[in-house]
């Protein structure tokens, strides 16, 4: 195992032993398990975020490769797979309790989901139903890479890579967000849709992602020399006025839309895309030092997904 404090300035401080605190980043290298996990402290200001992330994936690029799994996580709200890390290496004190029965639950829950089971293979004469307990805990999709000749053939069949679901703890909040029609609710084709409320939970999530990408957008300002046009979060289009906040534009026209004047910005956190910028450059404007530290080519995004283009 190696342990790896994140500085302001993006090096890293080896430690030899885990020692976790709220305004630390900190990445955790397990070579035996191939994982590396990017833990990031509550009161870390959000810039020194960002740094680690660029700092882990520097470090998988030039020193593990990418046969190493990476994983984010915030204080208080671990992984079950971390929770499990550090109960290898005795440290599983390092976390609260609240956070330990979380990742017990999730575990046992995990153990219950067998995708190798031919039993499984899906067949579409069958209803499909989803059960989901209320305020029980939920499992995120953190794909951890297998061998497509190691999967039964009704998953081979279906053209994907190969990638079995591992659990997260506190993410019910995500998974109240996703809606799921019944077949009752389906409308016969030409008919009206009958309006149906959204429900309170659903908007209360939405509301709550907002705000935190709107926070992490005024936290991160724009770069030195550049200025937003325009911010896309979620299917909301907006514009930030010159007092600093953000404003909901109209619902867009459709159309296909280019732009060669404008440099794009994609804003990445804990596996969601929290917003898409538009920023508009003046003459001669390059990134600063600062914004060099925690910005990352689109190549390095594509190089974690081994994406082959052309």
């Amino acid at each position: 195992m190696r342990y790896l404090e994140v500085q302001e300035t993006g090096s890293l401080v080896e430690s030899q032993e885990l020692e976790l605190g709220n305004q630390k980043v900190l990445i955790i290298v397990d070579e035996n398990e191939k994982r590396m996990w990017l833990w990031k402290g509550s009161e870390c200001p959000i810039r020194k975020k960002f740094i680690g992330s660029r700092a882990l994936s520097d470090l998988r690029k030039k020193e593990y490769g990418f046969a190493y799994v990476p994983q984010t996580c915030d204080q208080d709200d671990e992984t079950a797979e971390f929770v499990a890390m550090l109960k290898k290496i005795n440290k599983a004190d390092l976390v609260p309790d609240t956070v330990k029965a979380r990742a017990e639950e999730i575990i046992e829950k995990q153990k219950r989901i067998n995708v190798f089971d031919e039993s499984h293979a899906f067949d579409a004469s069958k209803p499909v139903t989803v059960e989901v307990e209320e305020g029980g805990a939920q499992l995120k999709d953190r794909p951890t890479q297998v061998s497509s000749s190691q999967l039964p053939a009704h998953i081979a069949k279906m053209g994907a890579p190969g990638n079995r679901p591992t659990p997260s703890i506190l993410s019910a909040l995500e998974a109240e967000s996703i809606e799921i029609k019944k077949p009752e609710d389906l409308s016969p084709v030409g008919s009206s849709p009958t309006p149906t409320p959204t429900s309170a939970p659903v908007a209360k999530v939405e509301e709550s992602m907002l705000e935190k990408s709107l926070k992490i957008l005024k936290d991160l300002g724009a770069p030195k020399g550049f200025f937003r046009d325009l911010v896309i979060i979620g299917n909301k289009v907006y514009t930030e006025t010159y007092t600093g906040a953000f404003e909901e534009l109209d619902e867009p026209p459709e159309g296909i839309f280019f732009s060669s004047s404008h440099v794009p910005r994609m804003i990445c956190e804990n596996g969601f895309v929290r917003a898409i910028e538009f920023l508009k450059p003046e003459e001669g404007a390059e990134l600063s030092e600062e914004d060099e530290k925690i910005a990352q080519d689109i190549e390095d995004l594509l190089s974690m997904f081994e994406i082959e283009v052309g």
